[in-house]
């Protein structure tokens, strides 16, 4: 698999790709300068690997627009929703571990934030069902038959 090097300048954020050797310390040629990994890390740069082709992947991200949410944002919804919406943020956090086990770029902060978002939901559907008299044992009872039928609740 080619990989580039991608060098980031911390003063104006400029960046240069240079090629894989540049991992293993070996002078490589990157418009028209030759450039080492010493010579990089004394200079204060960030370096980022990423595969060919993984720009478009990274700018193309489902989690971009993730904001903390509040209890009363998820009040005016149906159960059926609630679930959709349980189902949709589990998948992001799979899609978070993906990332993060494959050392891709992620947001650290998106994980609270999908747990948060998921114990929210799970407090609104609790407490509806304790206004409707439902009692612990029979809660988790339907909960459990809830993720026989869908194996992301």
């Amino acid at each position: 698999a080619n990989a580039a090097l991608v060098v980031f300048r911390p003063d104006n954020m400029a960046a240069f790709t240079v090629s894989m050797s540049a991992l293993v310390g070996a002078p490589v040629k990157a418009r028209s300068s030759v450039v080492s990994r010493k010579a990089v890390q004394q200079r204060g740069a960030r370096l980022v690997v990423r595969a060919e082709g993984e720009e478009a992947e990274a700018k193309a991200d489902a989690l971009a627009g993730l904001k903390p949410t509040k209890c009363a944002d998820f009040k005016s919804m149906s159960n059926d929703e609630l679930n959709a919406q349980i189902v949709d943020a589990k998948k992001k956090l799979f899609e978070l571990r993906m990332r993060q086990s494959t050392r891709k770029e992620y947001k650290g902060h998106h994980f609270g934030i999908l747990k948060t978002k998921i114990a929210q939901i799970r407090t609104v559907k609790r407490e509806r069902e304790v206004t409707e008299g439902v009692n612990k044992r029979d809660s988790r009872k339907i909960k459990r038959e809830e993720r026989a039928a869908n194996i992301y609740l």
